[in-house]
């Protein structure tokens, strides 16, 4: 007796190698984002607590910039930029990338805080947060805020400032 196998066309074993490749493929964790990217997301923050110390700015009236960037290669640009080219620039940046940019600017003088709530920037999309800060002295005066943190205090201080997530439980 004589087995006779029939051979499995090859056009047929192109395809379904294709399926079993993009399917592991999407079976791993994180492996759609692997293959389109990082996407755009909203700032997850509940709270954006700006505070100025009694000395900040040398006792003087500080510029605060919160801006979303909705464009990569402009985050790249800003990026690099000391807040002192930004608060130069920012009409124009504006003004050539209207759809890249929402800025929320805001002044404080020394002893002020203020409290934003997710209401200013929940139905706004970006890939990234910046704060840019107008001191007088010389310096970087930029953070990058992480869309994904809880909230941040913002602390102005006399030279310089740090952005921080709040601790829990501590009064905002």
């Amino acid at each position: 007796m004589q087995l006779m196998m029939t051979p499995i066309p090859r056009r047929g074993l192109l395809p379904l190698a294709l399926l079993a490749l993009l399917l592991g493929l999407l079976a791993g964790c994180g492996a759609t984002r692997a293959l389109f990217g990082p996407s755009m997301a909203s700032p997850g923050w509940k709270t954006l607590t700006l505070r100025a110390a009694d000395d900040a700015n040398g006792n003087s009236a500080l510029a605060v910039d919160v801006v979303l960037v909705k464009d990569p290669a402009v985050l790249d640009a800003l990026l690099a930029m000391p807040a002192s080219k930004w608060f130069t620039s920012r009409a124009e940046l504006q003004r050539t990338f209207p759809e890249a940019l929402t800025v929320y600017p805001y002044e404080l003088v020394p002893a002020q805080t203020i409290k934003l709530n997710d209401k200013k920037w929940g139905d706004q999309k970006a890939w990234a947060a910046l704060v840019f800060a107008g001191y007088a002295n010389a310096g970087e005066h930029r953070a990058r805020l992480l869309l994904n943190a809880s909230g941040y205090v913002v602390q102005l201080n006399a030279q310089g400032f740090v952005a921080s997530e709040p601790k829990p439980g501590a009064a905002q």
